[in-house]
């Protein structure tokens, strides 16, 4: 009766993207949920909370040009993370098993990403017609991401997790593949560009070139980073992410020429906190 509800609320509400995505994070939910309940025998888990600054490299800016492509479209980031280790630390902190399990864990995110965009390098600088369209037009992209990835530790993660040898740092590298959520916007302090196009920078006067509706893809990420001991079941975590997406209408912009020709794609830099679950 609950899931009925449920169903009729969503479906009643939002649009057939978000009603895709919204099906894929229950049942993200559901697989955790499960794998909690059932595998506490011979796995443990471990939660937190992680936020950071998402550095966006889009079709605002210039290619190779500093701020475009790193140092300027920065915005806000957070996220929920589930760790899942494929040893019990309870029962197993001396008893050795496979290497795969000593250094392996699967981690599940929800994470939510915001930034301003804007247009940097020498055409946005220029006093011209192009420059000023350029200086004019600002945008908006938000990212909600849910997926997993394989993280590969460096040090044993039962001698880690366990605290018998005192071991600080924890180095590791991960990849993983997540679903995203896309919502950009976008305007001119020239005008309203979706009555008059041409208050837009020429490649983006084009028909086609421009789409600010919201959308779905997926991305692909990829991690190094290291854990900190603070405590007996706690753990600080500072990593970088280069997250790679499927799309590049990400921010709304897609011209067809050649400088525009990668997929969007996102830095993230962000620390968290670590709780192990008993």
């Amino acid at each position: 009766m609950l899931k009925i509800i449920a169903n009729n609320i969503i479906f009643s509400t939002f649009g057939k993207k978000v009603k895709r995505f919204i099906k894929i994070l229950f049942s993200v939910i559901s697989i955790t949920f499960l794998s909690v309940t059932y595998g506490q025998s011979g796995y443990s888990h471990e939660i937190g909370i992680v936020s950071g600054a998402p550095s966006f490299s889009t079709d605002y800016g210039e290619r190779f040009e500093f701020k475009s492509a790193g140092g300027g479209n920065i915005g806000f980031g957070i996220g929920l993370v589930h760790y899942m280790n494929f040893t019990n630390f309870a029962y197993m902190w001396d008893d050795r098993t496979s290497w795969f399990r000593l250094h392996f864990k699967l981690r599940n995110e929800l994470s939510y990403m915001k930034a301003n965009l804007d247009h940097f390098g020498v055409y946005a600088e220029r006093n011209s017609p192009g420059g000023d369209k350029l200086r004019a037009m600002h945008g908006t992209t938000t990212v909600i991401n849910l997926g997993s990835a394989l993280e590969y530790h460096m040090k044993d993660i039962v001698d880690y997790a366990t605290r018998f040898y005192d071991i600080k740092w924890d180095p590791y590298l991960s990849l993983g593949l997540m679903a995203n959520y896309y919502d950009p916007t976008l305007k001119s302090d020239l005008g309203d560009w979706t009555t008059t196009p041409s208050v837009l920078y020429a490649k983006w006067a084009v028909p086609g070139t421009v789409d600010v509706s919201s959308g779905i893809t997926g991305s692909l990420n990829t991690s190094i980073g290291t854990r900190y001991n603070i405590g007996e079941n706690s753990d600080l975590v500072f990593e970088a992410r280069w997250q790679f997406f499927f799309s590049n209408w990400v921010d709304g912009l897609n011209a067809r020429v050649v400088e525009n020709k990668s997929n969007d794609w996102v830095y993230f830099f962000h620390v968290g906190y670590i709780y192990y679950l008993e």
